[in-house]
């Protein structure tokens, strides 16, 4: 899937993009996202030091961006990492987060109120949207349907919004159209095949600034799998999760994955895993 020596170059040119020295001072949050496979406690105790520095950073600015980016990273992170879908109790808790993040902590970066489009406010919204639409019953979802289309559609059309996070706003809207929950809503949401699309496009993303190219983000390639799955096409899905699984693996091995997906990746291949248990 990679060609090592050339995405170790880009990643190391991401890396020190984001290493770069700012107005505030990062590296107390960076250092708590950094263990946020630990515990709980830590990935909420990064959400809270980078809330602090969202605070201290001036409108508009890139720290407000970059703050909030990881606010949002840290949402998503806890709800996948230590709450359980199939639990009842921790449903609700996944609801509250999700809704949290597109309800109140991306506001500060809405297109409104920062004074330009960037493309992390709309991918997220669009994330955490369908993470809290995971765990709604259907009216709520209907309730939503507006503002997630609205998040597809300005995501992709902001400056860069089509490759930021390895193509993420594609990704995010390949799973909507490739969940059989959407065959009942109309408008013609649920699409298959146009997932499949979506989600090839996705992996062949290029790098947005800061960030790294759609084939080093495991998540594109597992929700290939997904897709592929949905499209009754089981002997090329068991065959991409096993190339997944390897190739992904061996990338962390060799420190090839963004540091700020390094630890998603490693949910990432345990899900490809629990995926390709099934097939």
């Amino acid at each position: 899937m990679l060609n090592k020596p050339m995405y170790a170059f880009v990643f190391a040119l991401a890396l020190g993009a984001h290493s770069e020295a700012k107005a505030v001072d990062f590296s107390e949050a960076d250092a708590l996202f950094a263990q946020r496979a630990e515990s709980r406690e830590k990935i909420q105790a990064a959400r809270a030091a980078y809330q602090t520095l969202a605070s201290q950073s001036a409108k508009g600015s890139t720290d407000l961006i970059r703050a909030t980016e990881y606010i949002a990273r840290s949402y998503l992170y806890e709800l996948n990492a230590y709450l359980d879908i199939k639990v009842d109790a921790q449903k609700k808790e996944r609801k509250a987060l999700a809704g949290e993040c597109w309800r109140k902590a991306l506001e500060v970066i809405n297109p409104a109120n920062l004074g330009f489009q960037s493309p992390v406010y709309w991918y997220f919204r669009a994330n955490c949207l369908t993470r809290e639409a995971e765990v709604s019953n259907a009216i709520e979802r209907l309730a939503n349907l507006a503002k997630l289309n609205e998040s597809f559609d300005k995501g992709l059309a902001a400056p860069g919004g089509d490759i930021y996070e390895g193509g993420g706003v594609k990704r995010v809207k390949a799973a909507v159209k490739s969940n059989p929950e959407a065959k009942g809503i109309p408008g013609g949401l649920y699409n298959p095949e146009e997932a499949l699309k979506l989600i090839d496009s996705a992996i062949e993303s290029e790098a947005y600034p800061d960030n790294a190219p759609g084939n080093l983000f495991c998540e594109n390639y597992r929700r290939k799998v997904s897709v592929l799955i949905e499209l009754k096409r089981n002997a090329d899905a068991k065959a991409l999760a096993e190339q997944t699984i390897t190739d992904f693996t061996s990338y962390l091995a060799d420190d090839l994955v963004p540091v700020f997906v390094k630890d998603e990746t490693t949910l990432c291949i345990k899900e490809t895993q629990s995926i390709l248990d099934t097939l």
